[in-house]
């Protein structure tokens, strides 16, 4: 058990901006642990959020940024650059509550114990609080942090016993809840939860930037039945990053492999686009170029990206012919395949019999 909360207010602040940051509001206190190398964040509120801003694009600096919850004054500073070392990247730390990092512009490099991630714009992370990381700005980026406390939530959860509607009984229904109670009853396990966009999703920076927004207005000028907006907020947040159609979710051990995350957004992407999905287009996508996408695929697949693909499209050719009654070659021109016989020959080499052969097979099973 943790009882570093327990500490006495040993106030280890790094820097000159977390002294004024901390004082201004009074939300979050910083301990330094004896004997290990990073920091105690604890939350004094239901929940906090703060944004952060690359505006320069230089690396590994942040020249903005911005605070509020529904316990202290906003705070809001646009000079970091002339308060010595404020402007870099965060310190290693652990907090005693969860932390969603959302990506509204730009890219942004999670640390997360030992191993480095790229998030881009639309990409979220959910951070437990057994887990030590930080946060890398690598170019021009805007970033929203939402710490929310375990007691807010636990009264999320708790709400859906006296709610309206069965849809919102949220601890069965949503598994960003159902992750996050599991994680309240311990102190030793360390997981978190990777979002990324569904190849069609092309608004999701822009809907996450407007939840960020709607939740602002809503701190800034609280009035009668803000309390309800607030957590309605948030919740609606979790039911869209937990909605399959807009968002692939991806929880992670941390004792997996460095390139397993990035595996499993390729495999996500090419799920989503039959196979279809072009080594340019996942390089622009994920960000990482295709070579090394394509020596993590052949390390987890054996096979090359393109075959990994193939398999995609092959599959749901094979769901087609046995669902629709398009021809062979609709078949052929819906999955981009360049011509019929290109995808007899994929097609034989999967199965062993040609398409037409199959769907015979399906009619003669009958």
């Amino acid at each position: 058990m943790d009882d570093s909360r327990n500490l006495p207010a040993q106030s280890i602040l790094d820097t000159k901006h977390l002294e004024r940051h901390h004082s201004a509001d009074g939300i979050l206190q910083v301990y330094r642990i004896p004997g290990q190398g990073h920091l105690r964040y604890h939350i004094q509120a239901p929940f906090y959020l703060s944004m952060a801003y690359n505006l320069s694009g230089l690396q590994n600096s942040m020249d903005s940024y911005f605070s509020i919850s529904p316990c202290g004054k906003p705070f809001y500073n646009s000079n970091l650059s002339k308060i010595p070392h404020a402007g870099g990247n965060s310190p290693l730390h652990q907090h005693d509550y969860f932390e969603f990092l959302m990506v509204l512009k730009g890219e942004v490099i999670q640390r997360i114990e030992d191993k480095e991630y790229l998030y881009t714009a639309g990409s979220c992370c959910l951070i437990n609080r057994n887990i030590i990381h930080t946060e890398r700005y690598v170019g021009k980026c805007t970033v929203l942090f939402l710490a929310l406390s375990n007691d807010f939530v636990k009264e999320l959860i708790d709400a859906g016993k006296c709610s309206l509607f069965a849809v919102e009984d949220a601890p069965r229904q949503n598994a960003v809840f159902r992750f996050m109670e599991e994680n309240i009853h311990t102190d030793e396990q360390k997981d978190y939860l990777d979002f990324f966009p569904t190849f069609q999703n092309t608004e999701s920076a822009q809907m996450l930037h407007d939840f960020g927004d709607k939740l602002i207005r809503t701190l800034l000028f609280p009035s009668l039945g803000s309390t309800y907006l607030l957590k309605g907020s948030i919740c609606q947040i979790f039911s869209y990053l937990g909605n399959p159609v807009q968002y692939h979710m991806v929880p992670v051990k941390l004792h997996s492999g460095a390139d397993f995350l990035i595996f499993l957004r390729v495999r996500s992407l090419l799920n989503d686009t039959n196979g279809r999905m072009t080594r340019t287009e996942l390089e622009k996508t994920l960000h990482y170029s295709g070579n090394y996408l394509n020596t993590i695929v052949k390390r987890h697949t054996g096979m090359c990206l393109f075959d990994y693909g193939m398999t995609f499209a092959l599959e749901k050719a094979k769901q087609l012919l046995e669902t629709t009654t398009l021809s062979v070659s609709a078949i052929a021109e819906q999955l981009k395949f360049g011509n019929k016989t290109h995808f007899y020959k994929h097609f034989k080499e999967k199965y062993g019999v040609t398409p037409q052969e199959y769907r015979r097979g399906l009619s003669h099973a009958e």
